[in-house]
């Protein structure tokens, strides 16, 4: 089977580049599936303090990145790395002295059929992005995480990723099964 993987977003802290620096500058933006790591260079990250964040809002180990990432606590690093493996990179941050990694999915599996995925049709008759992608199965059983070509920024895991996820015990993922169209 395969899952969504997200965060929850209620009820956890978000973080952020401090005011002023840019993602540009650290290269935290185009999720793509390209390595970053080569040529990362360690941002320190903030809370997202704002009207719609709370100080009651916990810490999960799964955590929302505004840059457009997920954010990993060292717990849910040290879970998901042997998981994965080559599959993704951990590029590590910091935060009041402890260590997040963001999570960057270097997987791009090409699964999705179009002939059977739905696309926002424009009232002139141009097609516009897919809004629900047909996926095949990936057809390694060596597959933990993945991307999907043509259905970006969406991350994909397996059952024994989220078997991993659950059994530890981590905060603030939500997983979901994928369902085709």
């Amino acid at each position: 089977m395969m899952y969504l993987l997200s965060v929850i977003s209620e009820g956890f802290k978000e973080l952020d580049l401090p005011d002023g620096q840019s993602y540009l500058d650290f290269n935290c933006m185009r999720w793509n599936g390209e390595s970053k790591l080569n040529q990362w260079k360690s941002p320190n990250v903030v809370w997202v303090e704002d009207e719609f964040t709370s100080s009651q809002y916990q810490e999960g180990d799964f955590t929302k990145f505004s840059g457009g990432a997920i954010a990993l606590s060292e717990k849910a690093y040290n879970v998901l790395k042997p998981v994965m493996g080559t599959q993704a990179e951990f590029l590590p941050v910091q935060n009041e002295n402890k260590q997040w990694y963001l999570l960057n999915v270097l997987n791009v599996q090409n699964l999705m059929d179009t002939s059977r995925s739905k696309f926002k049709i424009y009232e002139d008759g141009h097609i516009g992005p897919c809004t629900h992608a047909y996926i095949n199965p990936p057809d390694s059983s060596n597959i933990g995480i993945f991307l999907v070509k043509g259905y970006f920024p969406n991350i994909f895991i397996i059952s024994n990723v989220k078997d991993e996820i659950e059994k530890a015990g981590l905060t603030g993922s939500l997983i979901r099964q994928y369902i085709n169209p």
